[in-house]
């Protein structure tokens, strides 16, 4: 597979892919219209990614942090979003969320790692946006077979997504990977 994506587009996936001297999974970019149907309902969107989740599991979503690191008012973090109901691996994310954008109230929740990013600013009714940059096609790697306990390399999909205030500020840039069932 090839990849049309600018370094920047994966960012954060790429920081952790690299500090752990793993090399990074294939992509290719897609439109969001090559993405198989459960897939476009899950990325195709300006909403978040937790309420779609949890919409599709049917189970409120935890995090799982495998990975963090903080630099002043960059918060980095490799996640795992898990179904509560099951403890199923919902979705695999790289998120660089910019501290500064949210009040020490919310960035103490954020730094907990208890709750994904989307669940704590929908708990606290704050208005934001996604605003997706790129769909993928992932060839995944070892590592992203066993997160998703897949017995064989099956094709992923994710996005390389923005997350927006009102005024069009940053709050955090995000790599979302995700395996969805089909029978769903």
């Amino acid at each position: 597979m090839s990849s049309l994506l600018s370094p920047e587009s994966l960012s954060p996936l790429r920081t952790f892919y690299q500090r752990a001297g793993r090399p990074v999974p294939e992509f290719e970019q897609i439109p969001a219209s090559a993405l198989p149907p459960q897939y476009y309902r899950l990325l195709a969107h300006s909403g978040d990614m937790t309420s779609k989740l949890e919409e599709y599991y049917s189970s409120e979503l935890h995090l799982r942090v495998l990975a963090q690191e903080q630099d002043n008012d960059i918060y980095r973090r490799e996640v795992l979003l898990c179904t509560t109901n099951t403890g199923q691996v919902t979705e695999y994310g790289a998120i660089e969320i910019h501290l500064k954008a949210f009040t020490p109230e919310v960035r103490t929740e954020i730094l907990e790692g208890v709750l994904p990013l989307g669940g704590i600013l929908n708990q606290r009714k704050m208005r934001y946006r996604s605003e997706p940059k790129a769909f993928l096609s992932i060839k995944p790697d070892q590592r992203l077979m066993e997160f998703f306990s897949l017995p064989e390399p099956t094709t992923l999909y994710g996005r390389s997504n923005v997350l927006l205030d009102d005024n069009d500020h940053t709050l955090a840039e995000i790599v979302e990977i995700l395996f969805a069932n089909e029978s769903r």
